[in-house]
């Protein structure tokens, strides 16, 4: 039997689910959402555990498919009325798919380390925005994971997952301070690549080939000092501002890897 449509506002679960769209909330109940079909669907695609899937009851049959998946997950489908999913989901045309998980963890010591090992590590980052875009950028240059260190931002604010178009589910991703992870790097034979406008070389002089983690810092204030004993790199530019956006930066560095490691293979 299939459930019965939520029609109000002052539900419960409603009421519980809206207050998610706040970290304190989803810290407190260690849950996440995710918003939009194409996001759920790589969420299921990797595996990753979803608790509820809340749907806009007039959009279903076009999100038929992506339910059959999560039913067959054993994930509940709950659907929705218009005014009620206007609520809960993000925006003024949401697609009518939302989604409740729990949060996951980030340990650093579960990443894997191959010998052709790519990391990026993001310290400090604030903006929602430039993390997901990060996680889109190394999904495409097929890192072996995203390190983040120190992070200001939620890394499962709703706005990140949005931003990253579903990466954050196809990407592996730990969370840890810039002193464990600058030791664990360290400790796996990695070399570190610090993005710095003190950087000697230009990074396309840097041989990336070998397993490297390449590190960017925060949006204003660029890396902490810890990082500058590594090799420092910059981005060579000739305009009148002084610095580029960090995902912008990350995927000029993680492009640049990717062009090494693929000459190599010719």
């Amino acid at each position: 039997m299939k459930p019965t449509p939520i029609t109000s506002l002052q539900n419960p679960k409603i009421k519980n689910v809206a207050k998610l769209r706040q970290r304190k909330h989803r810290d407190r109940q260690g849950l996440m959402l995710i918003d939009g079909a194409r996001e759920l669907g790589l969420a299921l695609a990797n595996d990753f555990p979803v608790e509820t899937v809340f749907v806009w009851d007039e959009r279903a049959a076009r999100h038929a498919d992506l339910l059959a998946r999560a039913a067959a997950r054993s994930v509940r489908t709950q659907p929705v009325t218009e005014n009620v999913f206007r609520k809960i989901g993000y925006g003024d045309n949401p697609d009518g798919v939302l989604a409740v998980a729990p949060q996951p963890d980030f340990p650093l010591d579960a990443l894997p380390c191959p010998p052709d090992a790519l990391f990026l590590v993001a310290e400090g980052v604030e903006k929602p925005g430039n993390l997901g875009a990060m996680l889109r950028s190394a999904d495409a240059a097929g890192v072996t994971a995203l390190i983040l260190c120190d992070s200001v931002t939620d890394i499962c604010n709703p706005n990140t997952i949005r931003a990253s178009r579903g990466a954050f589910f196809t990407v592996p991703v730990a969370a840890a301070s810039s002193a464990d992870t600058l030791r664990w790097l360290r400790a796996n034979g990695v070399q570190i690549v610090a993005a710095s406008p003190a950087g000697k070389d230009y990074h396309f002089e840097v041989d990336l080939r070998p397993a490297t983690a390449i590190a960017v810092g925060a949006e204003h204030t660029g890396l902490t000092a810890r990082w500058f004993d590594e090799t420092l790199a910059k981005i060579p530019m000739f305009g009148q501002v002084d610095s580029l956006n960090v995902a912008q930066s990350a995927s000029i560095l993680l492009f640049e890897a990717v062009r090494q490691r693929l000459s190599n293979d010719e």
